[in-house]
Parts: C-alpha cells; structure tokens; sequence
C-alpha cells in the first residue's frame, strides 16, 4: 500500500485541486481562441499535461500557477489553431484576438493579463484600446441591417 503522506501523492493531489480551480477558465479561452469544442477540449487536455510535470518539481506557485495555466492554454491554442491568421475574429492579430479573449471573454483584471502576456498595464491599456478601435471600424463597415419596426 503507498504511503498516504509521499511527497508524489501529496504534489498529485495538489495538482487535482490546481487542475479544478483553473479547468473552467481555461477551458473557456480556449474555446475563445479555438471557437471550436474539440480542439479547445483537446487544448484544454494538453494544457495540464504539459504543466504536471513543472507542478511535480513544484515550479507552479502562488500567483505564478494561474499565469502559468494561462500561459500554457495560450500556447496550447495556436499549436493547434491551423491557421491563426484566420481565426473567427478576422479583423484581429492572433495576439490581439488572445488580448481581447482574456479581457472582454474571461474577464481577467488587467494586472493578471498584464502578467500573463508579460507586458506592462499602460502597454496592455494601449494595446485594448487598438483593439477596440480595429473591432469599432470592423462593425462600422458592416452593411446595416434593417429591421421591421414594432407595431
């Protein structure tokens, strides 16, 4: 019978509880960034198999495990995204378009994507604010929809 207290077991078990916290958002953005139920699971999968083993030589702390998972996710997404220049939300970079899903999809506060994308805050504040503006003259150039008034 294996000892209860091993540091293997007690780090697994740990590593359950890391994987429960964080599984519903990551799984969320990566059906942001993938927009596509098998590939974000298969990304959502892959993200914790790549992080047990950092989790295992305890490199996955604190503040520094949920960027990690984030992270991660990010990098599990465009290695499965077949063409990232492509994606849904054509008027965005790849870069951009996982801005604005941590942003306006998981709503993240700033200092946590800040840390995540490994930018300062004023460089994400800017770089949102393009966002916004590439997205307002993508619908701006959309034709308009008329609609049967109510009556």
């Amino acid at each position: 019978m294996p000892d209860p207290l091993s540091p293997k077991l007690t780090a697994a078990a740990g590593f359950n509880h890391y994987t429960q916290q964080y599984s519903g958002p990551v799984y969320a953005l990566s059906c942001l960034l993938l927009e596509q139920g098998v590939r974000a699971e298969q990304a959502a999968t892959a993200t914790f198999v790549a992080l047990h083993p950092l989790w295992l030589k305890g490199r996955l702390s604190g503040d520094a495990a949920a960027a990690a998972a984030y992270r991660e996710c990010i990098r599990q997404c465009a290695m499965l995204a077949h063409d990232r220049s492509r994606c849904a939300s054509a008027p965005l970079s790849w870069d951009d378009h996982v801005a604005s899903a941590l942003w306006y999809g998981i709503q993240l506060p700033l200092s946590d994507i800040s840390q995540i994308l490994e930018c300062s805050i004023p460089e994400l504040k800017a770089r949102l604010r393009g966002i916004r503006e590439q997205m307002a003259a993508a619908h701006s150039a959309l034709p308009a929809v008329h609609r049967p008034s109510a009556g």
